[in-house]
């Protein structure tokens, strides 16, 4: 297990490092899947689908979807199986007029994306990473970028400078006036690009000096009015993207921590690093996926896994499938297998990406709707008599509520771990643990989408996998206090929309939503784990389940 857990952490840092924004978090779980045999389709397109093949969507390059369609997947008997998590993290965002020039210092407007913990951003190395837009041979061009090298600064004020004493470190952060990070000096600026220095000439008398100074203050009180981006900015991003400043568009950057994600602790059980909540937890939903549908293809992509891990090249996926790709439960071939990556959790969801929309359901009719016309679903055909095959075939819609009572959602988002030097944060009877597995979320007031009826039948798949595979999947409670306010995710609102059964579910960490956040080793193998017991198993126990009639 111990090797296991360490692989899935170093497919998790990796990935992670690579994804310092939304935009490269979905591009980079498209091309995982893509690499791992997926066929890309398009929203506007017309889609042809087939049975025993695998699909990955990317709608904006905003959120991602994967799914795969079993061998044997009917309407009549088969199950919609879905996890989803997030790949928006709370993070820094230039402004779209973002030139500041003050105390001759090059520097950059930036907004809030969604409640981080804003202090842990200064006196850190940062990049950015995200989407430009520009023109190209008359066409206009989107990229995604990533620059990890040290681009920004957001120094704190010296404790000389606060009238202090050496116990008061905390200063009151205004975000608008305190949160704008140093690019660069007019005087390089002027060194590099050229133009006028900005600086007094040593040959003005004093008066003169402040005269020219105060006219500098005053063009730069308006020079975001006539010049909205900042000069060094698009030095940067036209020399990145090879192009023109003046070709430059527009953009969506985000601010990123440089510094790699790493194991931490005297035995290295831990990770740290940027964007864990909630890249660690959606990096879990698509290793997961990945597998099981190694598992039910059983054939290529599993021996290709095995031989790249004895050479030590293979990723996590490819060294963990290799273990995991075996005969598939009965059963397993008859249902619909999909996994989401959502964008703008951390604000709301309220986009037409997001969690609050339509995609997700109006994606899984469109992929009723191809299987069904292609002939690849039995349910019109197989079970109708002669006279009844005349008569209309049911609605998308009638095909889509008859699956809902044997499907699944099970959101994945991380969990607060219980502080050791803050322990009335936390409620005692529902603590959570490094090490202890995955936490199961409940909130009666259904911040939480999770219900007893369906946790019941999830710890069910954990146990068989453990006696199939022999890998112990650990699990624990969780909930917070009545005294503190529960936070929410996209589990219920998914749930809602899709008329379809729902559990919040995530592994422990601390730090959430700091620049730098921590997790423990062995709970990234065990939510791995327990996602693919989910797609596993979870047909076969609600089959074996006695309702009260």
């Amino acid at each position: 297990m111990e090797k296991k857990a360490r692989e899935y952490a170093q497919g998790a840092v990796r990935f992670i490092q690579k994804s310092g924004s939304n935009f490269l978090a979905c591009k980079n779980l498209r091309e995982k899947l893509e690499e791992r045999g997926f066929k890309r389709i398009h929203e506007g397109e017309k889609w042809e689908l087939r049975k025993n093949e695998g699909y990955v969507l990317s709608k904006q390059s905003r959120n991602i979807c994967g799914f795969f369609i079993g061998k044997d997947f009917t309407i009549e008997k088969g199950s919609i199986l879905i996890s989803i998590g997030h790949i928006d993290s709370c993070c820094l965002k230039v402004s779209p007029n973002n030139n500041v020039v003050k105390s001759k210092l090059h520097q950059l407007n930036v907004e809030c994306y969604g409640s981080g913990l804003w202090h842990t951003w200064f006196d850190r190395s940062l990049g950015l990473s995200g989407q430009v837009l520009y023109k190209k041979e008359g066409k206009l061009v989107e990229r995604l970028i990533q620059i990890n090298k040290s681009l920004l600064f957001l120094p704190s004020l010296a404790i000389h400078l606060q009238n202090r004493t050496r116990f008061e470190f905390s200063v009151k952060i205004n975000y608008e006036a305190h949160l704008k990070p140093i690019l660069s000096t007019l005087l390089y600026e002027h060194l590099v690009k050229g133009g006028k220095p900005g600086a007094a000439s040593p040959t003005e008398d004093a008066t003169d000096a402040d005269n020219a100074q105060e006219k500098r203050l005053d063009a730069e009180d308006h020079s975001h009015q006539e010049n909205p981006n900042s000069s060094p900015l698009l030095y940067t991003l036209a020399k990145e993207l090879q192009c023109q400043e003046k070709d430059i568009l527009d953009f969506e950057l985000c601010l990123m921590d440089v510094n790699q994600p790493c194991f931490t602790g005297a035995y290295e059980e831990f990770i740290e690093g940027a964007r864990f909540d909630n890249l660690l937890g959606s990096f879990c939903v698509f290793e997961a996926f990945a597998e099981m549908v190694d598992m039910l293809r059983g054939g290529a992509e599993a021996a290709a896994g095995a031989a790249a891990a004895a050479e030590g090249e293979a990723s996590a996926a490819g060294a963990a499938s290799a273990g995991a790709a075996a005969a598939p439960p009965p059963g397993a071939h008859a249902n619909l297998y999909i996994c989401i990556g959502y964008d703008h959790e951390e604000i709301g969801s309220l986009s037409e990406v997001g969690a609050q929309s339509y995609f997700t359901q109006n994606f899984i009719k469109r992929i009723l709707a191809a299987v069904c016309s292609s002939h690849a679903c039995d349910a019109a055909s197989a079970t109708t008599s002669s006279a009844a095959t005349a008569s209309a075939p049911p609605s998308i819609d009638e095909l889509y509520g008859s699956l809902m009572s044997r499907s699944l959602l099970l959101n994945v988002d991380m969990a607060h771990c219980s502080h050791p030097n803050y322990p009335e944060t936390v409620q005692a009877s529902h603590q959570l643990f490094f090490h202890e597995g995955i936490a199961i979320k409940y909130n009666t007031n259904k911040n939480y989408v999770t219900s007893p009826y369906y946790t019941c039948l999830l710890k069910r798949t954990f146990e068989l996998f453990a006696s199939n595979f022999n890998e112990k999947i650990k699990y624990q409670n969780f909930m917070v206090k009545n005294d503190t306010p529960c936070g929410s995710t996209v589990g219920s609102m998914v749930a809602a929309n899709l008329s379809m059964p729902g559990i919040d579910i995530g592994i422990p960490q601390l730090a959430m939503h700091s620049i730098r956040e921590i997790a423990a080793v062995r709970d990234v193998y065990y939510l791995v784990k327990g996602v693919l017991a989910f797609y596993a198993y979870y047909s076969h126990v609600l089959a074996s389940c006695v309702p009260d009639a």
